[in-house]
């Protein structure tokens, strides 16, 4: 495994991007097996984004149920780990075991009191998903005996909160949680915003 931006002969690689001087706190450094980071840039603004919008959109407009477009096609396979090293080791591990395979994700954590840190797959259908789920199944006891792999859907933290159990979403879903639609409104409103800051 290299940086994002080393360049090897030998073969193929997860490139990580730059982590933080401190490793404590809620930050996120992007990894994929291209060196650009291409997939991972692509996506911001090319999926990412839009589905952000097309929630706030829906939301705003008052609706008693989402249509999740992309997002229902969107999966997150977490490793929860200890800490930043065995999120470094477990990288390591599955380029080790997995060579070849494309990937894309992020580590680290996006809620500041977490003790814990996660590496998170990103896959756009469900063949992909239980790859990877397999893979890291392998991996996550190698590094951390007592880390865990979990599947979600979409941003759990815009989608679940209003839709309940990804498990029980169809491609339009009706809100379960309406009372909980405001302030989720107002976060997403301070994601956009620094989008485009």
């Amino acid at each position: 495994m290299v940086g994002a931006f080393e360049m090897s002969q030998s073969g193929w690689h997860i490139y990580v991007g730059e982590i933080p001087y401190s490793e404590k706190g809620n930050f996120w450094v992007s990894f994929e097996s291209n060196s650009f980071l291409k997939k991972t840039k692509a996506n911001i603004y090319g999926k990412c984004l839009p589905c952000i919008q097309n929630l706030y959109f829906q939301l705003k407009e008052g609706r008693d149920e989402i249509r999740l477009g992309v997002a229902f096609n969107c999966w997150k396979i977490a490793a929860v780990l200890t800490g930043i090293e065995e999120c470094i080791s477990l990288l390591s591990e599955f380029e080790k075991r997995f060579p070849g395979e494309r990937v894309y994700g992020k580590l680290g954590s996006g809620r500041p009191q977490s003790e814990k840190k996660v590496v998170v797959f990103h896959t756009e259908n469900e063949k992909e998903r239980d790859r990877i789920r397999e893979s890291l199944e392998v991996c996550v006891p190698k590094v951390d005996i007592n880390g865990e792999v979990r599947i979600s859907r979409a941003c759990a933290v815009l989608y679940d909160e209003i839709l309940g159990d990804w498990r029980q979403w169809k491609p339009t879903t009706p809100i379960k949680n309406p009372e909980k639609v405001g302030e989720l409104l107002k976060r997403i409103k301070g994601i956009l915003y620094w989008t485009v800051m």
